[in-house]
């Protein structure tokens, strides 16, 4: 079995929400006050009983208006609704590994046999938590302050929770019930106690709470191991086996007995009994000192130490933070392991560990981070310590290191509004195309490329130097991507089709209703191409855009890819998804359009692109106003001179685009290294002159200005 679901009503930021959830690992990501803990609490709420179940007024949903819970009636008299309450349920179905009868799980089935709401064709159970105020003297109490608080002309938000603050929270009660809620079944205590929740939190002090055998936990797993190597002997009986523990029991207490009766004689007690006769003690007889000690008493004295591969001996305390948290959830899978084994009672013996842990990436390097998961479920698949894991992170790392059907994104949008999203179920395995993408973003999805699940908003891009200047291009505009909180994600290429799918939401489709309502960007190159029809085999090949209908009886042209042109189909109307490029026939590429867009200024210029002296002439002819004729002498590429000549752009426009398409070729003609150091100086310049008291003006492409714009709004 395992909890496939939660639904929660009225409870923090949940006003009514519906979760699904894995068998194995739940990973649950979202940017800050999106409500990770608050899920972790609800699932506390049912399955820990030592969390605290009475909550307070701030537990309860706030935002909704108070209306939801009094109204007048269409002749205006008052109708008071039902106190407000928490509700959460919790679902509990079937394995997809267990059949219909349980014969791999009985247990499961005994546990859950009461709280089943279908049984055919696999069995689903409920548990449903409840806080809430009782029927009776306390609602007649309500309903009459609530009456004289709207008869005082008082209806808002803060008069109303203060009143339930004031005179209410406190008998309110908490309850859990089995089954069918509207029956309220009480939920077995005996029952719940089966489940075992092993909660860690971002902060815990594991000195404190593991590192010497006087701590519960590490007692209790240090008793259970202890002869465990006699016990999983499998060429012993359980008679031998037992008669071999007792035997090394006998054995332990001779030989403590000897060591008390070694320090006994070596403690003088002449001076406490005499001082016993003095003081009258001895009336009721002399004292004297015996003793014995077991097993379990002596683990008091153990400490926890590491061995370093020096050999040198060291407390675990000086263990750096990281390491210690590994060493107490290796403690805490040991606990859960006795829980489940027949050492414990059959009261007390668990049937569904749960490990729950907030955070993990608080203390642990990324590497550790990844080992960590991948740990957890190989334990998962063999062990069987744990049944169930529900994690809550910010870590890009983690969510690299599961699969995307793990992922579980909690979103709130601009309206505060909380959406839950699922990543792998966007895709419909019956389609290739689906298929096909979701492999790419499962492979492709590494730790820089999984930030766009935790970002605000996402602006995606096609290689590294939009990737690298857009911060500083969104600076010229005013806006910063750092403040809106924009992951900027460089897909290495035209694969945004792959990627888009986690964001193409429509409620009214069975997978893109999964997807993240996020308003993401896509900066896209135009790429016009032509081909020759007169060949043999024509293909497209690339064009500069002045060259576009210069022979249609020769070519046939087109000014914007296919791949820009499918884009903009699929996603015109869409309201999160927005793709940036230029395709009025005049754009190419990203360093084209900058280009393009300030062909009086060197900015751009770098030590690594080449042709830097004849570009610096191209510009400065251009800064002094010199006729066309002139910037077409200094240019030294012959096709350029014969394509842009034929072309029927303005002479204005044909400036520009020779300073743009000898830029590309400066660029493109540069070393692989070059291209991306070019990048990296060419921000540094952009960034130095606008920190200038008097800045050269600097143009951003109108399509990058509403890509940025769109992220940021």
């Amino acid at each position: 079995m395992f909890i496939s679901k939660i639904e929660i009503k009225n409870f923090r930021n949940f006003e009514n929400s519906e979760i699904d959830f894995n068998e194995g690992t739940n990973v649950i990501i979202g940017h800050n006050n999106a409500g990770k803990s608050n899920l972790l609490k609800a699932l506390s709420l049912i399955f820990n009983p030592e969390s605290g179940r009475k909550l307070k007024v701030d537990d309860f949903y706030k935002k909704i208006n108070t209306d939801s819970y009094f109204e007048q009636d269409a002749n205006g008299d008052l109708k008071i609704k039902s106190p407000p309450k928490i509700v959460i349920s919790a679902f509990i179905s079937q394995s997809i590994n267990d059949n219909s009868t349980n014969e791999i799980q009985p247990d499961d089935n005994n546990t859950i046999y009461e709280w089943r709401i279908q049984t055919s064709p696999y069995y689903i159970a409920r548990l449903t938590y409840e806080f809430f105020l009782p029927e009776g003297d306390e609602t007649k109490e309500y309903i009459d302050s609530i009456t004289k608080l709207i008869d005082k002309g008082i209806k808002t938000k803060d008069s109303y929770w203060n009143l339930i603050h004031r005179k209410f929270i406190h008998k309110y009660i908490s309850r859990i019930y089995g089954g069918i809620a509207k029956l309220k079944n009480r939920a077995d205590s005996d029952q719940l106690r089966k489940f075992d929740f092993q909660f860690l939190d971002a902060i815990r002090d594991v000195e404190k709470e593991l590192f010497t055998g006087k701590n519960t936990l590490l007692k209790d797993v240090l008793k259970y191991f202890l002869d465990h190597k006699i016990t999983i002997d499998t060429n012993l009986s359980e008679e031998q086996k037992q008669e071999n523990k007792e035997s090394k029991h006998e054995e332990f207490a001779t030989k403590s007995s000897e060591v008390i009766m070694q320090l006994k004689q070596r403690i003088n007690t002449d001076p406490i009994l005499e001082y016993s006769k003095d003081v009258g003690a001895s009336i009721g007889g002399e004292p004297d000192f015996e003793g014995s000690i077991d097993e379990v008493e002596l683990f008091s004295t153990l400490r926890l130490i590491v061995e370093k591969e020096t050999g040198i001996k060291l407390p675990a305390t000086h263990n750096g933070l990281g390491y210690n948290n590994l060493l107490f959830i290796s403690v805490l899978l040991a606990k859960m392991q006795m829980s489940r084994s027949d050492y414990v009672s059959q009261d007390d013996k668990k049937v569904f560990p749960m490990l729950i842990i907030e955070e993990p990436e608080a203390h642990l390097h990324p590497s550790m981070q990844f080992k960590f998961l991948k740990f957890l479920k190989e334990n998962l698949k063999t062990k069987n310590e744990v049944r169930q894991i529900f994690i809550t992170t910010h870590s890009t790392h983690i969510t690299s290191a599961v699969e995307l059907d793990e992922i579980i994104c909690l979103n709130v949008d601009d309206e505060n509004n909380l959406q839950i999203a699922y990543p792998g179920k966007v895709f419909d395995s019956d389609k290739a195309e689906d298929k096909k993408s979701k492999a790419y973003v499962k492979r492709f999805l590494d730790a820089t490329k999984s930030d766009m699940l935790f970002a605000k908003t996402v602006l995606l891009v096609e290689g590294v130097a939009e990737q690298l200047l857009i911060h500083c291009l969104a600076d010229y505009e005013n806006k910063s991507l750092e403040d809106n909180h924009v992951a900027v994600v460089n897909v290495n290429g035209r694969y945004f089709n792959h990627f888009l799918k986690l964001f193409d939401f429509d409620s009214n489709d069975t997978f893109k209703k999964h997807a993240i309502q996020r308003k993401v960007s896509c900066i896209t190159d135009a790429d016009p191409v032509q081909k020759d029809t007169s060949g043999k085999k024509p293909k497209f090949k690339k064009c500069f855009p002045f060259e576009l209908n210069i022979d249609t009886a020769k070519f046939e042209y087109k000014k914007i890819s296919e791949i820009l042109s499918s884009l903009q189909a699929k996603y015109a109307g869409n309201s999160y998804i927005k793709i940036s490029s230029r395709v009025d026939g005049k754009g190419k590429t990203f360093e084209y359009e900058l280009a393009y867009n300030n062909a009086s200024t060197d900015l751009l210029i770098t030590d690594e692109i080449a042709n830097i002296q004849e570009l610096k002439d191209l510009i400065n002819a251009i800064k002094a106003n010199k006729p066309f004729s002139d910037i077409l002498s200094i240019l030294k590429n012959q096709n350029i001179q014969e394509s842009i000549e034929l072309s029927n752009w303005t002479e204005e426009e044909k400036k520009s685009a020779i300073i743009a398409a000898r830029y590309l070729q400066s660029i493109e003609n540069s070393s692989w290294a070059g291209k991306g150091e070019h990048a990296l100086n060419l921000d540094m310049k952009l960034r130095d002159n606008l920190k200038n008291g008097n800045p050269v003006n600097f143009s951003v492409p109108e399509y990058i200005k509403e890509a940025i714009n769109h992220v940021c709004s």
